[in-house]
Parts: structure tokens; C-alpha cells; sequence
């Protein structure tokens, strides 16, 4: 079946993408699901940012014009009987009472603005559904996916599966601990698609009785072939994540204090903690340069890596959530791996393509292995193609996102996602 397009149309809902900088991931994704489906229609949550361009057979829609409308008091009667439902999922999930009546204001708003997208949703799209013809996807699940939910419990005939990653799998990376109307996304949910291995048996522990739900279906990076190899001069690093504190970018500059070699280092990113870790990068030795590139665009940094050699590229991250696409990226290229073992890059980063360092590492463990890289085996062009050659088995887009599509289109066609 894989590579064969469908006269089917299929309704891709989204944070943001298209626009602004996030989700760059689904870059790699889109061409291929276009390539499958007559028509892909994309629904960002959020209208901010300039538009990434797409296939031509892809178009974005805004039925939501503003996302954080609530319904009104009529609305909220019409819909009581799911309100109650998602009332009764919060109680059924929070950690304890205190902390729902913590984020009380924030969660009775967020249930009026979930039925009043609903409420659009219906009129706006469920009278062009058709069951046998659009196949529904959520790309996480979350907003959308509640949102759905909600559809569902007056459109019966809507079907829709979800993709999970990092913050809508592990409760630990939300507020609290925990993460709100989940019962109730998992009730309507046909079938979740998780991005990694580890990500998948944590959904399958936490909710036995419905694991046959949860199914591996990784992402992957376009091939843009190998980067170019240089293994002479500074110690070439790179680093690509948002600034943010559960990157631990200030673990890598901690590190890079410890480290005696000449390193160039260049981060690709920005966030809330951008002017903390360019006041720390100020006390890095001599012998170590740093450039901060802020945001780019993925198709941008992709050119980077096609005309700058790369040593190493290193994620440090606390709280990861799928196989990182960025260190993806970069093995793509050849580049080895120096990454922190955290959600699932354990799927891609072991012996043949880097190093996996502990989830906590210490910086003197880190600087010990940057100052003996280019010593070590990691720095032949024999380890490069081996990384390159690891990635492609398991990682490159075309291949898995095919698998993918494969995938969603048997189960819509035998009536169920519920397949392993």
C-alpha cells in the first residue's frame, strides 16, 4: 500500500502550523501525507505567525477565529451533558483536591472555550464530513483532541485519532503533575499514535485497560544527504532547542567552563531564558566561541548543516518528549550524538550513533567526553556514515511517515484504529 494516494481528504489539526516557527517537525510530515491524500486541510488552533509554505494540495482554514472565546450561558445549557463529563474527568484526574481548586479558574474557563469551539466545529465542518471519505487527525493530544471529543458526543459518526509526544504523554511535564481532561480525551480517541517507544509503554502503563489504544509510530527528518566532515582545527559543536529551563542549556555552558580544547559552538534557538544563558556564556573560557543563531526556520538550519562541518551535536534536555527531532536532524547529517537520556531519544542514541549520558549527567562527565572527542572513534568519517546509515533504518521521513499513512488507512478501511 505505501506510496499509493487515496481519494481521500484528510483534516490535520494543528497548534499552529502553519505559521510562526512551531511544530517544524510536521515540515517533514506534511509532503508525505500530501503525497497520500487528495487533499489535506490543516486547522491551526492559533493564526499567529507568518505562513510556512505547503503543498499545493494543502490549505489552511480558521473556523476559530479566536480560540479563547467561551460559550455563553445558553451554549453552556445546550451542552450540559458533556459539561458534566468534562467536569467529572477533571475530578477523576486530579492529583488532589487543593490542586484542582488551584487551577479552578483556568480549567472552568478553559471547558467554555472547548464547547464553544465545538459548537463551531459543528457548524462549521460536520456538515462537509464524511465519515467514509475525511479521515480526522489531532496532532497532539490535547486541545484538539478535548475539542473533538466534545464533537463527538453529539456527531457519533465522527471518528479521529491523535498523535502524542512529550507534554500530552508524561504527566510530569504539566502543571501539577497531572494532565487535565485526559479520561475524557482517551474516551473518544480511536487510536493514538506515539512518537516513541518509551512514550508508548508509559500510555500503556498508566492505562492498562485500554493499551491496545496505544501504538508506536515514530517521527522522521527529510534526507538532505551527509554534511560535510572536517575533523581538523576547533572542536565544531551545535546545539538546537528552545531557551528554555527544561533544555538545560545552562548545563552545557556549565559543562563548556570545564572543557580545555578549542570548541565552536553555535545554538539555534531562543526562549525566556535566552538573556540568562547568553549572561553565563559570557564566562566561558578563551578557548571556547559561542554563537547564538536565535530562531530559524527549519528549511534554513537544514542549510546550515548542508554547508558547515559539524563535529557533534548535543542536547542536554531534562524533560524530552518523543526521539528529539532535532538531534534526528542531525544524525541525518552524520553528525554523532551527545545527548542526555530523557523521554525517548534512547530510540535513536546508542552505541553507533553517540553517546547517551545518564538524565542527569555532570558537567565534568560532559566536558570529559568533549575534551577526548576528537581523539576518539566518534570523529572518523567510518562513525559519521554509521550514524547516517542508523538514522535512515529507522528515522527517515519518506519511509516512516509512509509506514504511517499505511498504517491510518488500513484502519479506516477495516472500520477501527484499534489495531496493532
Amino acid at each position: 500500500m505505501s506510496g499509493v494516494a487515496h481519494k481521500k481528504e484528510l483534516w490535520l489539526f494543528t497548534t499552529r502550523f502553519p505559521h510562526g516557527f512551531r511544530e517544524a517537525f510536521l515540515e517533514n510530515e506534511l509532503p508525505v501525507l500530501c503525497d497520500r491524500f487528495e487533499k489535506v486541510v490543516i486547522f491551526p488552533e492559533h493564526a499567529d505567525g507568518e505562513l510556512r509554505p505547503i503543498p499545493a494540495n494543502a490549505e489552511v482554514r480558521h473556523p476559530i477565529a479566536d480560540p479563547f472565546k467561551g460559550a455563553g450561558p445558553a451554549m453552556m445549557l445546550r451542552n450540559a451533558r458533556v459539561v458534566v463529563k468534562l467536569l467529572r474527568s477533571l475530578m477523576k484526574g486530579a492529583p488532589s483536591w487543593e490542586q484542582l481548586r488551584e487551577q479552578w479558574p483556568y480549567l472552568r474557563a478553559r471547558v467554555s472555550q472547548f464547547v464553544h469551539r465545538a459548537e463551531v466545529i459543528r457548524r462549521e465542518l460536520m456538515p462537509r464530513y464524511d465519515p467514509e471519505r475525511v479521515i480526522v487527525y489531532a496532532y497532539w493530544t490535547h486541545d484538539w483532541a478535548t475539542v473533538l471529543g466534545v464533537v463527538r458526543e453529539r456527531e457519533r459518526r465522527l471518528r479521529y485519532f491523535s498523535r502524542a509526544h512529550g507534554f500530552d504523554i508524561y504527566e510530569q511535564q504539566n502543571r501539577n503533575g497531572w494532565i487535565p481532561f485526559r479520561s475524557f480525551q482517551l474516551e473518544h480517541v480511536e487510536r493514538v499514535y506515539c512518537a516513541s517507544r518509551t512514550g508508548m509503554e508509559h500510555l500503556r502503563s498508566r492505562h492498562p485497560d485500554i493499551a491496545e489504544r496505544f501504538t508506536l509510530a515514530r517521527l522522521g527528518t527529510t534526507d538532505h544527504g551527509p554534511g560535510p566532515h572536517d575533523p581538523s582545527g576547533p572542536l565544531k559543536l551545535v546545539s538546537c532547542s528552545f531557551l528554555i529551563p527544561r533544555k538545560r542549556v545552562l548545563l552545557l555552558i556549565e559543562a563548556l567552563k570545564r572543557v580545555t580544547v578549542p570548541v565552536r559552538w553555535v545554538h539555534f534557538g531562543s526562549g525566556e531564558e535566552e538573556q540568562r544563558v547568553k549572561e553565563a556564556a559570557q564566562d566561558l573560557p578563551p578557548n571556547v566561541k559561542v554563537t547564538f543563531m536565535g530562531m530559524f526556520q527549519n528549511a534554513d538550519i537544514m542549510k546550515w548543516y548542508r554547508a558547515h562541518p559539524v563535529d557533534a551535536f548535543v542536547h542536554l534536555a531534562e524533560l524530552e518528549g518523543g526521539v528529539a527531532v532535532a538531534a534526528q536532524e542531525a544524525a541525518s547529517f552524520g553528525i554523532p550524538l551527545i545527548v542526555a537520556d530523557s523521554g525517548g531519544v534512547r530510540d535513536l542514541v546508542d552505541a553507533r550513533t553517540g553517546v547517551l549520558l545518564p538524565q542527569d549527567p555532570a558537567p565534568d562527565e560532559v566536558a570529559s567526553l568533549l575534551n577526548n572527542f576528537q581523539a576518539g572513534p566518534m570523529a572518523t568519517a567510518t562513525f559519521r556514515a554509521g550514524v547516517r546509515q542508523t538514522w535512515s533504518e529507522g528515522f527517515e521521513a519518506r519511509r516512516v511517515f509512509h509506514a504511517f499513512v499505511d498504517q491510518v488507512l488500513l484502519a479506516h478501511e477495516q472500520g477501527t484504529f484499534a489495531m496493532e
